[in-house]
């Protein structure tokens, strides 16, 4: 007499099924509010290194000017709020372009604070 000991799975049970759900819903919710972060950087680092590519053809004179350039690329970036972020001084005849802000990523269980620190000098 053979016994027939396979268990006939069809396939993941429902509680896999949602539990991979769950964790996909997450991936997403987080990745939805983390990717405009990430290109936020990315764009402040694009500011940052066009203002020093322009300074190497054509040297700023004044603070003032690299301002001025900061607040026109953000217009055309549509980030008019990162104005006040962006700090220009001026030490011996080099100029040091900083930008810091935080943002907020909710995890649902935590918010978590992510400070952006960027420094550029230009000489």
């Amino acid at each position: 007499m053979i016994m027939n000991t396979q268990k006939k799975q069809k396939g993941a049970s429902t509680i896999a099924f949602i539990i991979v759900l769950a964790i996909f819903g997450f991936a997403v919710y987080v990745g939805l509010q983390y990717i405009p972060q990430r290109i936020e950087s990315g764009t402040v680092d694009s500011i940052l290194d066009s203002i020093a590519e322009n300074h190497k053809i054509t040297p700023v004179q004044n603070v003032s000017e690299i301002l001025s350039t900061i607040t026109r690329q953000l217009n055309v970036n549509q980030m008019d709020d990162m104005k006040d972020k962006f700090k220009v001084s001026k030490y011996r005849g080099t100029y040091i372009i900083k930008v810091s802000y935080e943002r907020e990523l909710n995890l649902g269980y935590e918010i978590k604070t992510i400070q952006y620190e960027k420094t550029r000098t230009l000489e």
